[in-house]
């Protein structure tokens, strides 16, 4: 069933077939097709006739370069994602939902970031708080054009199958591009020129157990390529 067209926080969200809130159900799509490109690992296993990795990659992948995954890897993937899944929906049931509120009051004490109940007129650069309060959790973001780029959380930017999991399956975040448009129930918003410099220092306001960012704040550059500076996890048992 296709939700019908919803307005908000001012935009007009286009149809949803996977709906506008996320579910157990509507979570994760197997998709065979590899989002990282080439295996280069792969590749030089095979140039170097690395019998033990290549046995191993054979496994996941149909092709040489690493682009298609097999269907029975796709399979027992779809296990640990839906596991996964099912670990941080659990985690977010016991977390104090009075606290989470608290350390956001005392966030936009401390800051020059206000609640926003208009995304249109943020066309800027800046920071910005995507707030869930249904799992007590935020993501804390930063970019060129704050309304674009939430935008693309709420579905531009869409999950690929074998991005589901970052790290081991106990201790994976869920990632903000899983849940959907109405998950989102608060935006804060700090509009500047100075982005990205923060980014780390605003994440580490809050408690990990409520930011559900996978990466720390910033970016370094390597040939003109952006690399995470750090992967963030947390113990989900």
């Amino acid at each position: 069933m296709i939700d019908k067209a919803v307005t908000h926080f001012g935009i007009t969200m286009t149809l949803r077939k996977r709906g506008y809130k996320l579910t157990r159900d509507n979570y994760a799509i197997i998709s065979n097709k590899s989002t990282f490109g080439k295996n280069m690992i792969y590749k030089k296993a095979l140039e170097n006739n690395d019998e033990k990795l290549i046995k191993s990659y054979s496994e996941i992948y149909v092709d040489q370069e690493g682009l298609i995954y097999r269907d029975d890897w796709c399979e027992r993937r779809l296990v640990e994602v839906i596991q996964n899944f099912d670990l941080n929906m659990n985690f977010f049931k016991r977390l104090d939902h009075v606290k989470f509120q608290d350390e956001i009051v005392k966030f936009l004490y401390q800051t020059k970031f206000f609640e926003i109940e208009d995304l249109r007129e943020y066309s800027c650069p800046g920071y910005y708080v995507m707030i869930l309060d249904k799992y007590c959790q935020l993501y804390i973001g930063t970019s060129k054009d704050i309304k674009k780029r939430i935008r693309q959380h709420w579905g531009g930017a869409k999950m690929g199958f074998d991005r589901l999991i970052c790290g081991p399956i106990t201790k994976s975040k869920l990632s903000i591009d899983s849940f959907r448009a109405l998950d989102t129930t608060r935006i804060l918003v700090y509009p500047t020129d100075d982005i990205y410099s923060k980014e780390d220092e605003f994440i580490n306001c809050f408690s990990n157990e409520f930011v559900c960012n996978r990466i720390g704040g910033g970016i370094m550059e390597f040939g003109g390529l952006s690399v995470a500076t750090n992967v963030k996890t947390r113990n989900l048992k």
